[in-house]
């Protein structure tokens, strides 16, 4: 299950128990209905479970069965009717709460935090756009709008402003699950970069020790190994010998190991000295 329908279910799985709460859930399910015909109101619902739960709130508040023909639903009450383009009246410290909650459940979605972070309200009635957007605002949820063939989008992609819509909602489950999404997505870039770390690293290393071995190549191919002193001797034998090993690692070979200090001097006086055959080779 996706996380935005593991969130609508523990919505569902928590109704209100106040009356006042039960309306204003009531209110947030019913938010985006729309006059139809013959005094109906409707209400398009992709999700499942949302019908189901609007059916039952519609019937526990109106006292009346919605009718649904696939995503489609029908609200006949003249109450309702009457009524849905009222403003939800809190009249109780949870009364936003069970708002939003329900509000989500018809008409918001969520990416699951693991791949980002976007939550969004589509509506479809026009008439509900300002007063939906009032409502962000005296939520203080900074959620942007932008227009789209139905109606309108509320959206916001601020990680901050998303854990506060769920905590306001009183989704502890989903809240520890964002989280800890958060949590792993940060190991994740942790180890990726710590990865490119020694990627480059290893690269590096394996661009200097090729150089090295090419500059050695050089002064054998030309017969002037033997010019060399001893100790760039003993370097260019046990680079050859451990091609791949790091600096430290091949400082520590030398008898006696010598720092890794050290057997860069010794490695750049190898490369000077190959270079300076190759000038002489072309001056000649």
């Amino acid at each position: 299950m996706n996380y935005s329908l593991t969130l609508k279910k523990e919505l569902i799985e928590n109704p209100p128990r106040r009356a006042c709460c039960k309306r204003a859930y009531a209110a947030g399910l019913l938010f985006d209905v729309r006059e139809w015909r013959n005094g109906c109101l409707v209400l398009v619902l992709s999700s499942a479970a949302a019908r189901r739960e609007c059916a039952r709130v519609y019937r526990e508040q109106y006292r009346r069965e919605a009718l649904t023909d696939g995503s489609v639903m029908l609200f006949s009450s003249e109450k309702l009717f009457a009524a849905y383009r009222d403003l939800p009246v809190f009249s109780c410290p949870h009364c936003q709460k069970y708002f939003f909650a329900g509000l989500f459940l018809s008409c918001g979605s969520m990416t699951d935090p693991e791949k980002g972070y976007h939550l969004e309200f589509r509506i479809a009635n026009a008439e509900k756009i300002p007063v939906l957007s009032d409502l962000f605002k005296g939520a203080d949820l900074d959620m942007k709008c932008r227009r789209i063939d139905f109606g309108a989008g509320f959206y916001c992609k601020k990680r901050s402003e998303i854990e506060k819509f769920i905590y306001l909602i009183g989704a502890d489950n989903a809240l520890f699950a964002l989280l800890n999404a958060q949590i792993q997505r940060g190991i994740r870039n942790e180890e990726n970069r710590a990865t490119n770390c020694i990627a480059h690293n290893i690269g590096k290393t394996v661009s200097a020790a090729t150089k090295v071995l090419s500059s050695i190549e050089t002064i054998r191919s030309a017969g002037k190994f033997s010019l060399l002193p001893e100790e760039l001797r003993e370097t260019a034998k046990l680079r050859e010998e451990n091609p791949s090993v790091s600096l430290v690692e091949l400082a520590a070979l030398h008898n006696p190991p010598i720092t890794k200090s050290g057997l860069n001097h010794r490695l750049q006086k190898i490369l000077r000295f190959a270079e300076d055959l190759k000038t002489s080779k072309g001056t000649s």
